[in-house]
C-alpha cells in the first residue's frame, strides 16, 4: 500500500520540461519536507542555492580531503529539476536535504567492488551477491538476468523512435505536461522495471536502499507531505517502500566502510555539462535547454534569430527573410512530426537548409554557441572555500584576469612585463603551472615576442582545475606559498642538472624568491659533480635565458652567472674530446646540444664567453676522427661568425667532399654544414661550385646510395630556398651546354701561381 504522506516525482536530470512540471506539482501539493536525489555530504551547500551571487551552472564538489583522487562533481543548471526543487524548498522554508548514498560510503564502495571482483568468492569479506540477490524489487547482476543498457528504448520504439533520448525529450521536455505526468511516469517505469527484469548494478541497489532508509527516517518526523525528487528510473522502488524490508536495506548499508568527506560549490560551464565533454550525466544541448526552460513559448523564433545574429557577427549572410523562412520550415517540420513545438532537430535542419546552404562549418559554429553554449557559472567568495582557492580568486582579480577566468572559451593574452598588472598575471600563471594547474600555456615560439618584455599565453580555465587547487592546498594557503613549498619538495627529488636548471628557470619566472637559495645551492653542487659535457650543454640554455631576461622580472641573477661561469670553461675543454669516434645516435645528441648552446650564447652576447666557445669549435673542426656532421656543423657556425672566411671554408668543404673520404661521411658533413639554411650556397658561388663538382665527379652508383641523406638535408630548406637552388643548378647546366650565363667564377691567380711550377714538374716540364 502506498503511503499517502509520500509523493515521488520522477524526473530527468537536467530536463527543462521536468523542471517546469515539477515546480507546478510542488506548488500544487505544498510539501512540508523535500528529499532530493544527491549525496547527503553536500547538504550544507543547499542553503547557498538562493544566494544572489551564486549563478548556475555550478557543481557540488564532494571529496575526500585525505585522498583527492576520490572526488565527485554534481552539476546543476538553472533548468535542472533538482536546482529548482532546492530553490522552492528555500523559498517556502521547508526542510530540504539530499537522500542518495553518501559519497563517504560510495568512495569506499568503488574500492570494495573492485577488490571483490578480483577476489575468489570464497575469499570475499564483503559479499555483495549474498547481500543483494534476495532484495525485493531489484536483481543482482548475475548471468541469468539480462543486462539492458537502455531500458527506455522499448518504449521509444513503440512510439516510433529509434533514440530513447529523443523520445523522452519530445514527450516530456519540449511539451507542457499537467502535473499528473508524474503519476504516468511512475506507472510507466513500474511496469517497465517489472517486465524487463533488468539486471541492476550493485551500486544502484545500494543507492536505492539508502534512499528508502532516508525516506523512512523522514516519515518518523512531523512531516505529513514528503516530496521525493529522483531520477525517473528510481521512482517505483521509492514510492511504495512498504514492500521492502527495512532490515534488509539496513543490512546492506551498515556493512559499508566509510571515509570523511568535505564539500564545496564550484563554477561549472555549459561546455562541461554537455555530453561531448565526457561528463556522463550531462546533456548534449544545455544552451537549447536553457532557452526551453526560460522562454519556451517563443523558443523557435528566439533560437533562429540568435543563429542569424551569430552568423552576421562572423561576417556570414543571414537576413530577416532567412529568419522568417527558417522559422516557417522548422515549425512545419515540428507539426509534421507531431511535436508540440519545433525541437532542436527541426531547428538545426531548418537553419542548415536556409541559412547555411547545407554547409557543416556554419552549423558547427551554431552548435558550439547555441546548442552547447559558452555560459560559465559563478561562485561568490562568501561561500566557504579552501583558503588557497580564495587566495587564487583574489589573485585573479588583482592580475585583472577575471574576464579570462569567467569564460569557457580559450583566450589568447599578451602580457607586457614592463607593466605591474601583466607582471603579476605572469607570476600567477607560472605559479599555477608549477602546481600542475595549466590554466595558461605559453604560445609556442612567442615566449619573448617583440622583445624581452612580452609573453603570449593561451588561457583556458577548466572546472576540474578546482580539484587541483584543493589538492595543492596541502602546500599552503596562498598561491605563492603553495608554489614555493611544492618547488622545494620537488627539488629534493631532482638529481640531474638539466632538469634542475629548468626548474630554476620556472621558479624565477614564477617569482618565488624563497625557493631560490635551496635551488641555487643544489644547482652548484650538481654542476660541480657533473662531468658529462653533453649534460652540461643541456643545462646551459635555461641559465642563459635567466641571465638575459632575469632583469625583466626584477630577479637577481648573480648566483646563476656564477654557475654559468663555472660550467662554460668545462664545456669548452670537454667538447672536442666528446666529439671523437661517436656513433650516429651520440652524434645527433651532441650536434643538437652544440646548436642549442650556440643559440644560447648568441642570446647572451658576452664576448668573453663567445670567444671561448668559438675556439672550442675550431678544435672540433680540425679533428680527424670526428663525425662529419659535427665538423660540418661547427664549420658552418665558424663561417657565420666570420672566424672562417670564404676561402678557408671552401678548403674545408673540398677536403670533406674529397673522393678519398667515405661518401656517407661527406654527406654527413654537408648535412651539418647546411643545417638551418641553404642560402649561403646561393650567396657564395665558390661553395656552390665545390658542391657542384663533388656531385658531378661522384660515381652514379655511389650518388644513388647517398640520395636519401642528401634529400634529408635539402628537405629542411624553405620552398623559396629550394626554388633558388633549382634555378642555380639549371643555370649551371646551361654553362655545360655552352650557353651564356651571368654566373662567373673568379679564380685567385696569385694563389694559383704558387702551384703551377709543381704542376709543370709533374707533367714533365721545366718548371717554368
Amino acid at each position: 500500500m502506498l503511503d499517502s504522506r509520500i509523493k515521488v516525482f520522477g524526473i530527468r536530470h537536467h530536463g527543462p520540461g521536468s523542471a517546469r512540471s515539477l515546480l507546478h506539482a510542488l506548488e500544487a501539493w505544498q510539501p512540508d519536507a523535500l528529499l532530493i536525489e544527491g549525496p547527503p555530504d553536500a547538504d550544507k551547500l543547499i542553503k547557498h542555492v538562493n544566494h544572489e551571487k551564486l549563478k548556475p551552472p555550478v557543481a557540488a564538489l564532494v571529496y575526500n580531503p585525505k585522498d583527492l583522487r576520490q572526488a565527485s562533481y554534481f552539476p546543476f543548471a538553472e533548468f535542472s529539476p533538482e536546482w529548482q526543487a532546492m530553490l522552492f524548498g528555500l523559498k517556502t522554508a521547508i526542510p530540504v536535504s539530499f537522500m542518495d548514498l553518501p559519497m563517504s560510503l560510495n568512495f569506499c564502495l568503488q574500492e570494495v567492488i573492485a577488490r571483490d571482483e578480483a577476489t575468489e568468492p570464497a575469499q570475499q569479506t564483503f559479499d555483495f551477491q549474498e547481500m543483494t540477490e534476495n532484495t525485493e524489487g531489484g536483481h543482482f547482476e548475475k548471468e541469468e538476468t539480462k543486462i539492458i543498457n537502455d531500458p527506455l528504448r522499448t518504449l521509444a520504439e513503440l512510439a516510433g523512435y529509434t533514440d530513447s533520448e529523443r523520445w523522452w525529450e519530445v514527450t516530456f521536455e519540449q511539451t507542457d505536461n499537467p502535473i499528473e505526468v508524474f503519476d504516468i511516469i511512475l506507472d510507466m517505469i513500474t511496469v517497465l522495471r517489472k517486465d524487463l527484469n533488468r539486471a541492476e548494478t550493485k551500486e544502484t541497489l545500494l543507492r536505492e536502499a539508502y534512499m528508502r532508509q532516508t525516506i523512512r527516517k523522514t516519515l518518523k518526523t512531523d512531516a505529513q507531505r514528503i516530496a521525493v525528487v529522483c531520477g525517473a528510473w528510481h521512482a517505483p522502488v521509492l514510492s511504495n517502500i512498504a514492500q521492502y524490508k527495512e532490515k534488509t536495506d539496513n543490512d546492506l548499508i551498515k556493512k559499508l566502510p566509510k571515509v570523511a568527506t568535505e564539500a564545496t560549490w564550484m563554477a561549472w560551464s555549459y561546455e562541461r555539462l554537455a555530453r561531448e565533454s565526457g561528463y556522463g550525466a550531462g546533456v548534449s544541448s544545455p544552451a537549447w535547454y536553457d532557452l526551453l526552460f526560460s522562454k519556451k513559448q517563443n523558443a523557435t523564433v528566439r533560437w533562429i534569430t540568435r543563429a542569424a545574429r551569430l552568423l552576421r557577427r562572423n561576417d556570414l549572410s543571414a537576413s530577416a527573410a532567412h529568419v522568417v523562412e527558417a522559422v516557417h520550415l522548422a515549425e512545419t517540420l515540428g507539426i509534421l512530426r507531431g511535436h508540440d513545438i519545433a525541437g532542436l532537430e527541426e531547428l538545426e535542419e531548418a537553419v542548415k537548409t536556409v541559412m547555411c546552404n547545407g554547409a557543416d562549418a556554419q552549423m558547427n559554429l551554431i552548435r558550439r554557441k547555441l546548442v552547447i553554449g559558452d555560459v560559465v557559472g559563478k561562485v561568490p567568495p562568501e561561500i566557504p572555500q579552501v583558503p588557497l582557492q580564495r587566495d587564487f580568486e583574489a589573485s585573479v582579480k588583482t592580475a585583472r584576469l577575471t574576464k579570462e577566468y569567467a569564460t569557457s572559451e580559450a583566450v589568447t593574452k599578451e602580457l607586457d612585463l614592463r607593466k605591474p598588472n601583466p607582471l603579476i598575471a605572469s607570476h600567477l600563471l607560472h605559479r599555477l603551472a608549477l602546481l600542475n594547474i595549466p590554466w595558461g600555456k605559453p604560445m609556442k615560439g612567442s615566449r619573448y615576442k617583440l622583445g624581452s618584455f612580452k609573453e603570449t599565453w593561451k588561457l583556458h580555465w577548466r572546472p576540474d582545475y578546482t580539484i587541483r587547487l584543493i589538492e595543492a592546498a596541502q602546500w599552503g594557503n596562498k598561491v605563492e606559498q603553495a608554489a614555493t613549498a611544492f618547488v622545494q619538495k620537488q627539488a629534493e627529488t631532482v638529481d640531474k642538472l638539466p632538469a634542475l636548471t629548468v626548474l630554476v628557470e620556472k621558479t624565477l619566472d614564477a617569482n618565488l624568491p624563497k625557493a631560490l637559495p635551496q635551488l641555487i645551492k643544489q644547482m652548484q653542487t650538481l654542476a660541480a659533480l657533473t662531468e658529462d659535457v653533453v649534460i652540461l650543454m643541456e643545462a646551459l640554455p635555461p641559465l642563459i635565458r635567466i641571465l638575459k631576461y632575469g632583469n625583466v622580472r626584477g630577479t637577481d641573477a648573480a648566483a646563476v652567472r656564477f654557475v654559468v661561469q663555472e660550467i662554460l670553461p668545462r664545456i669548452f675543454v670537454g667538447l672536442p674530446p666528446a666529439c671523437l669516434n661517436t656513433d650516429d645516435e651520440a652524434t645527433e645528441l651532441i650536434f643538437n646540444q652544440i646548436q642549442n648552446t650556440h643559440t644560447a650564447l648568441n642570446l647572451l652576447a658576452d664576448p668573453v664567453f663567445t670567444g671561448g666557445w668559438l675556439r672550442s669549435l675550431r678544435l672540433v673542426v680540425d679533428l680527424k676522427n670526428a663525425h662529419g656532421k659535427l665538423t660540418g656543423g661547427c664549420s658552418r657556425i665558424l663561417f657565420d661568425k666570420s672566424v672562417l672566411n670564404i676561402a678557408q671554408t671552401a678548403v674545408k668543404m673540398r677536403y670533406a667532399l674529397a673522393p678519398m673520404n667515405e661518401p656517407t661521411q661527406s654527406a654527413a658533413w654537408l648535412e651539418g654544414f647546411l643545417y638551418g639554411s641553404g642560402l649561403l650556397l646561393i650567396h657564395h658561388p665558390t661553395l656552390w661550385q665545390v658542391l657542384d663538382e663533388w656531385v658531378s665527379e661522384t660515381d652514379m652508383t655511389r650518388l644513388e646510395n647517398l640520395l636519401p641523406l642528401l634529400r634529408r638535408t635539402f628537405s629542411t630548406f624553405s620552398k623559396s630556398e629550394k626554388a633558388k637552388l633549382y634555378a642555380l643548378a639549371n643555370q649551371q647546366q646551361k654553362v655545360f651546354q655552352g650557353q651564356s650565363t651571368t654566373t662567373q667564377y673568379v679564380y685567385d691567380v696569385e694563389r694559383a701561381a704558387g702551384v703551377l711550377a709543381t704542376v709543370r714538374v709533374f707533367l714533365g716540364g721545366s718548371g717554368h
